[in-house]
């Protein structure tokens, strides 16, 4: 599944991180120790990834249920009123090991502190896992289960995981169901989203 249409806010991002790197290592500040950035956290490298922050998007699926956090489960819900606050934005950068045509994003929630991993046991199962997604811009292996492969078709999108060919990201029909994956599109779950950046 291909994308048929040009994407500005995948544009943008991709710029931002694969077109503007930063120097090579060898000719950063003796003190810059990349491992340490790599592994810790991103402000331990301000010079390197100031300018490089994640997007965040809203995230709906065509019957407009919203994501939201239930006891550390990624749900979806239709949210209204007071409740709309509780809504989970989703925070993506690239994942710059893979091809850049096929729009490999890392997926994550609040605010990037929580990685969406597809699990690497060999059958995927949708999990959060307390990880920085700056961090894992720079690991190519540990990347992959948090990436999934943006198709987008001018008015939603889809989710495909990278780790996973054939398995997507998806709601239940129902309400308060966790978010999960499948490789049953168009069937019993819904796997086309409304992805608005905010």
């Amino acid at each position: 599944m291909e994308s048929t249409v040009v994407d500005p806010d995948m544009e943008e991002l991709f710029n931002l991180f694969l077109e503007q790197e930063s120097e090579p290592w060898d000719s950063r500040e003796p003190d810059t120790d990349p491992t340490v950035c790599i592994a810790g956290n991103p402000e331990d490298c301000p010079r390197i990834l100031s300018e490089k922050q994640p997007f965040h998007f809203q995230i709906r699926d065509t019957s407009h249920k919203s994501f939201y956090l239930q006891d550390n489960i990624l749900v979806a819900t239709n949210l209204q009123g007071d409740n709309a606050a509780v809504e989970e934005k989703v925070t993506v950068v690239p994942n710059r090991h893979l091809e850049r045509k096929r729009c490999p994003l890392i997926l994550g929630v609040q605010g990037g502190s929580k990685g969406l991993s597809c699990g690497n046991d060999g059958q995927p199962q949708l999990q959060l896992e307390d990880v920085q997604l700056l961090n894992l811009f720079h690991q190519e292996k540990e990347a992959k289960c948090f990436t999934f492969y943006k198709t987008y078709n001018g008015s939603t999108h889809s989710f495909e995981a990278a780790a996973y060919p054939g398995w997507f990201l998806c709601t239940s029909t129902q309400v308060n169901k966790p978010i999960s994956l499948t490789m049953q599109l168009g069937q019993s779950a819904i796997t086309d989203f409304y992805f608005q950046r905010k």
